[in-house]
């Protein structure tokens, strides 16, 4: 009897461990990464990603997570969550309009300055706002002098040389620039006349621009628009084979000037007469008489991470870094001032390598890590100067998946880089970042840089076409597996 007993025992403890075997689902197969990257017709090495769980700082999944890649816009996830940190979320930019000189009937005899602050969304809508408060403050004429004062920041005539002079993503910089520095450019021909016009567009105003000098070319050029005149002018040759009646945008260059430009515009049309504008600086004893402030940062920074607007991020670093050294920098010394902050920040993690050539990621030279930027996701999801980083980010979804992303993205031919948040299905949050990059064929396209073309290269197409591809598979499955 005993012996039946144990043998009944045995019997139930196997068959109730076969039953837990099949009720106990397998624990899912990670993927083949290398088979994935290979099958996408990408080098190993031209591929390299992290994903973390939030809750532990765990890695689930990677691939050259400490490779070095060119990142282009996923660098503005270091420059903003720095700034947000440095600044404060709270943080607003001041343009002001200050005098120095006596007001008698109307009239100012001495110097009125349209200063600049850096605002990366100043409009003509604002200075417009700003143009009828110095009309209510009495001044109609200035008998003197009219100075814009763009010092407070570094001012370029475009934010890489190794661009195109004509991408409307490659603007000038300056502390004093407004509508994000482009301006829309109109245009109509026939065999007897040409004529062209720039204006300056907000969203509710367009403002005519004779300040920017349009012509015709005659005969084709090396490209559609050619950028003209000595430096610290505006002007541009349009190309003879354009159609005889169309409109595009172009960066502006000089923007301390045009945005000096558009406010003597509106200040006429407010009744207050403007001698020509020069640069210059605010006078000791200067008095505010007109004070603008932007909206603020955090709202900015919601902004460029979604619409991922050049000139917006290099204003917010180049602010940043002035408020942490004090000092003026150059957009790559400014970049380096960013970069060794996140340095002093996270001094136990791995910073071998990284570079910071600008805060826009418009280089072909700046490096990062897929571990660098998920550790600055990391940080940013505890602290982004009281702002929530993770909500800053653009929604993302994949169709047939329920777990959603808030991510960064960064283009540029030969270089492809997501960085964010993922809301895996599991109800886990993940901080991620997957970088492609074929570092040699982007070398040859910046050694056959052509300034006058923004043709895309047909092969990098097909690069980008793979990469985006492999890149949503693979994020689409750690949403649904993770």
């Amino acid at each position: 009897m005993k012996g039946l007993l144990t043998a009944f025992l045995v019997g139930l403890a196997v068959a109730t461990q076969s039953v837990r075997a099949a009720e106990t689902p397998a624990a899912p197969q990670e993927p083949d990464y290398a088979a994935e990257i290979t099958a996408a017709r990408f080098a190993d090495t031209d591929v390299g990603f992290l994903v973390v769980d939030l809750a532990d700082g765990a890695a689930v999944a990677a691939h050259n997570p400490d490779r070095l890649f060119i990142p282009a816009s996923v660098a503005k996830v270091p420059t903003i969550a720095a700034a947000l940190e440095i600044l404060g979320a709270d943080y607003r930019f001041a343009t002001t309009v200050e005098a120095v000189g006596e007001v008698k009937d109307g009239v100012l005899s001495g110097t009125l300055v349209l200063r600049g602050g850096g605002d990366p969304f100043l409009s003509s809508d604002d200075l417009k706002q700003m143009a009828d408060q110095l009309a209510s403050s009495g001044i109609k004429r200035v008998d003197g002098t009219f100075l814009y004062d763009a010092t407070e920041l570094t001012e370029v005539a475009e934010i890489n040389p190794l661009q195109p002079q004509a991408a409307g993503y490659n603007t000038g910089v300056s502390a004093l620039s407004v509508n994000f520095n482009r301006v829309r450019v109109n245009w109509q021909k026939s065999a007897a006349n040409a004529t062209a016009a720039a204006m300056a567009v907000s969203e509710d105003l367009t403002v005519p621009l004779d300040a920017i000098a349009l012509s015709f070319a005659a005969a084709d050029g090396p490209g559609p628009y050619v950028r003209t005149g000595d430096e610290g002018e505006e002007s541009w040759l349009l190309s003879p084979t354009l159609a005889d009646k169309g409109e595009d945008w172009l960066p502006v260059g000089n923007s301390s000037r045009i945005t000096a430009e558009v406010f003597r515009t509106l200040a006429a049309a407010a009744g207050v007469d403007l001698p020509e504008p020069a640069a210059g600086t605010v006078p000791p004893g200067a008095r505010e008489i007109v004070h603008h402030d932007s909206i603020p940062l955090s709202e900015i920074a919601g902004g460029v991470l979604k619409y991922s607007n050049n000139l917006s991020a290099e204003l917010i670093g180049l602010t940043a870094s002035k408020a942490l050294t004090r000092r003026t920098f150059d957009l790559a010394g400014s970049g380096s001032a960013l970069a060794a902050w996140w340095q002093l920040r996270l001094p136990d993690a791995d910073w071998t390598g990284l570079e910071l050539h600008n805060h826009s990621g418009l280089s072909s030279d700046t490096r990062v890590t897929a571990r660098q930027i998920v550790t600055m996701l990391e940080a940013a999801s505890v602290s982004a100067g009281g702002a929530d980083f993770h909500d800053l980010l653009k929604a993302i979804s994949w169709k047939g998946v329920k777990g959603t992303a808030r991510v960064k993205t960064g283009t540029m031919s030969y270089g492809r880089g997501l960085a964010g948040y993922i809301d895996a299905a599991s109800g886990r949050r993940l901080a991620f970042a997957i970088f492609f990059n074929d570092l040699e064929k982007r070398a040859a396209l910046d050694a056959a840089f052509n300034p006058y073309t923004t043709a895309i290269d047909p092969d990098s197409r097909g690069w980008r076409g793979r990469a985006l591809k492999l890149e949503q598979d693979l994020t689409s499955g750690w949403a649904d597996r993770f």
